[in-house]
């Protein structure tokens, strides 16, 4: 399942987000800073296309422009971001109760187009 962007290979972030991204609890987020304007999207569920999702804090579209992920879920459900819609050339996954590193490395950011929540994998995740 590897996509032709590449696999994350970075090991596990620390246990939570950085303080200035909070993610309800239970839920998948998504972030984009533009000059300090923490934007954010919160899924519950998966979502095989980001073209209509918009950030809660000025309305950009999320499509392409994810900078940061967090889980805030307590356990089974790996959040594994895609490039494309529908699933289709992995990028990234984070796993419960972890973050992503305040800016996604530069070879991840701005990306991700779609994201799948799946059981436990044996897929290394932040």
């Amino acid at each position: 399942m590897l996509g032709s962007v590449g696999v994350m290979t970075a090991g596990p972030a620390s246990a939570s987000a950085p303080a200035h991204r909070t993610c309800p609890s239970g839920y998948h987020c998504v972030f984009k800073d533009v000059l300090g304007d923490n934007q954010r999207h919160n899924y519950f569920n998966s979502d095989n296309d980001f073209g209509n999702d918009r950030f809660t804090n000025n309305g950009g579209v999320v499509d392409f422009n994810v900078t940061a992920a967090s889980n805030s879920t307590t356990g089974g459900y790996e959040s594994h971001y895609y490039l494309l819609p529908g699933y289709r050339d992995f990028l990234f996954c984070v796993n419960p109760g972890h973050a992503t590193p305040n800016h996604l490395p530069r070879d991840l950011n701005d990306l991700p187009g779609s994201l799948q929540l799946r059981g436990e994998t044996s897929i290394r995740c932040y």
